[in-house]
């Protein structure tokens, strides 16, 4: 890798960045995140990337050692130590409070986080978050590997250089990561083999007076929890919400990287396409099974939150990199308010990303965190030190298409009481179809998911986390692998599709405690098919094209199964 810098942040506090005198200079200076500056080659560029989860286990060895050793303490750290894990997961939602002398401001929101949901800053805000608790993370373990033996301590010293918050792939792999389902695990310590509570499993609150305090459900437990709720995560449970999502998410996520080419679009979900906004409510609803990770007011206490957003934030990354001559988005909206933002206020890409300060001590933006070379890490994927923007970009198309974009046809569906049809091909063109949702968010109970049905079976979801609480929601659902007898409905004759798709399609309302609600509480519940001119992509490096689109209206009908 060459000359490897061993820098290891901007301020003091990143040297030893969670003792107690560290987090008092931290409450009387802002904190700057700067993200992790070690292991970053000076001379070419190239930086130590996020690895997947799953490989960092089954590789084990010093970076995997420490990666859990390092996650342990920062769980330990006292809570009130405003750079502790309680106090960087409680920037998201509660305790709704501030952090880093970011006050609430007049005309915001009293009971919400920072964090920007269904807004144009949803994306990049959580760029300088992740970046934040990996900057974190790795001070824990670069003072963790000073304490081993010497014969030891030179592999141990350099996997601290190079270790980056690791990110969960659940669009290729939707089961709970192994090492997330353990209760205990046991690594190699400083000490020699050590087991302890595993710190992926779950959080738990060192002050259970100021947890009680939350309210609500997930308050009488002490630790985070998933689908077992307050007995216990259940990891089979778990797996078998996200497996039944998991074609999905590919889908989905593949979708949003052939279809979509404005950061603006890509980046939420606003009526004008797919985005990554959906796939990744669909995480935070299943995997959390009503538990932790399904109410977004607590949902970065659990362990998996970060290995979720640092995927999200790979998707966007891979992009970008596709994308690399698009701009951040140029245009402007409004936000529904959050802690420090008041409600109504204007936002474009150089809003303020709050609480997040850079090295001067300006609050970030979207445009400034634009690159992810401004925090320190890249991707498996990502070379951007070598490669030309345009090798890099098929390369990442290259991944993208065998990672997500694989032949992902079901089973035939097929109506119930009738033989399978089989419609003639249709040969002039082939159309790819979406089905379009809209509902008001205050129409139906959050956190819920409006499921689009065919024969009793899912063939689509609509995620909607419990904020906000108000505005329209919309999103875009591919119907990427659907059949009807032995063809796909891309070659079929369109009006063919279109009427089985009118006749068939209805729409399901369950909450995230899966009780089911009549459609008929949302008056503005609209459904929508879309068939839209496609052309397959001819090779590995290249995506499929797509050409004049035509919407039809569909009547919204509960399942009747």
């Amino acid at each position: 890798m060459g000359k490897i810098t061993a820098r290891l942040g901007w301020c003091v506090a990143a040297a030893l960045l969670y003792g107690h005198a560290a987090a008092q200079t931290a409450q009387q200076t802002p904190f700057p995140v700067v993200g992790v500056r070690t292991g970053i080659d000076v001379k070419t560029g190239q930086r130590p990337a996020r690895q997947n989860i799953n490989d960092l286990y089954a590789r084990g060895g010093p970076q995997w050692d420490l990666y859990i050793l390092a996650l342990s303490a920062f769980q330990d750290v006292n809570e009130t130590d405003p750079l502790s894990y309680y106090a960087i997961s409680g920037i998201h939602g509660l305790p709704h409070s501030a952090w880093n002398g970011v006050a609430h401001v007049d005309g915001a929101p009293k009971d919400v986080g920072y964090c920007p949901h269904n807004e144009l800053l949803f994306p990049t805000w959580h760029r300088p978050y992740v970046a934040l608790f990996e900057q974190a993370l790795v001070s824990h373990a670069v003072r963790i590997a000073s304490g081993y033996p010497s014969a030891t301590a030179p592999a141990y010293k350099a996997a601290a250089q190079t270790l980056r918050q690791p990110y969960w792939d659940w669009a290729a792999e939707a089961k709970l990561p192994t090492a997330a389902t353990l209760l205990n695990i046991t690594v190699n310590g400083p000490g020699g083999p050590v087991t302890l509570r595993n710190p992926l499993y779950s959080y738990r609150f060192q002050r259970l007076g100021v947890l009680a305090a939350f309210g609500g459900t997930l308050s009488q437990s002490p630790e985070t929890v998933r689908c077992g709720g307050l007995q216990g995560n259940n990891g089979t449970e778990s797996d078998r919400s996200m497996m039944s999502v998991a074609k999905d998410l590919t889908n989905y996520v593949y979708d949003v990287f052939t279809r979509t080419q404005k950061f603006e679009d890509m980046a939420y979900d606003n009526f004008q396409g797919s985005s990554f906004e959906n796939p990744h409510n669909i995480v935070h609803n299943n995997a959390g099974c009503g538990g932790t990770l399904g109410n977004i007011d607590w949902s970065a206490f659990d362990p998996l939150f970060m290995l979720h957003h640092c995927n999200v934030d790979r998707l966007i990354s891979l992009w970008q990199a596709i994308h690399y001559d698009t701009p951040m988005f140029t245009v402007a909206g409004r936000t529904n308010g959050e802690f420090s933002t008041a409600s109504g206020s204007n936002i474009t890409a150089d809003s303020p990303l709050k609480p997040f300060f850079d090295k001067n001590l300006n609050f970030y933006s979207s445009n400034s965190v634009s690159d992810i070379r401004v925090f320190g890490y890249t991707y498996p994927e990502i070379d951007d030190w070598s490669r030309t923007p345009d090798v890099s970009a098929n390369f990442v198309r290259s991944r993208v298409n065998a990672l997500y974009g694989g032949s992902s046809s079901s089973a035939p569906v097929q109506r119930r009481g009738f033989r399978p049809l089989s419609f003639p091909p249709f040969r002039q063109r082939l159309q790819y179809y979406t089905a379009e949702i809209q509902v008001d968010r205050s129409e139906i109970p959050l956190p819920s998911t409006v499921h689009l049905m065919v024969n009793g079976s899912a063939v689509g979801r609509m995620a909607l986390l419990a904020m906000p609480r108000t505005g329209m929601a919309s999103v875009s659902l591919p119907l990427r692998g659907l059949a009807v007898g032995n063809q796909s409905f891309e070659s079929v004759d369109p009006s063919a599709a279109l009427d089985f798709l009118r006749e068939e399609l209805t729409l399901e309302i369950r909450t995230n405690e899966g009780v089911s609600v009549s459609v008929d509480i949302a008056p503005s519940l609209k459904l929508e098919v879309q068939g839209v001119d496609y052309k397959p992509r001819a090779d590995d490096n290249g995506f499929p094209s797509f050409g004049n689109s035509t919407k039809w209206p569909v009547r919204v009908r509960p399942s009747r199964y």
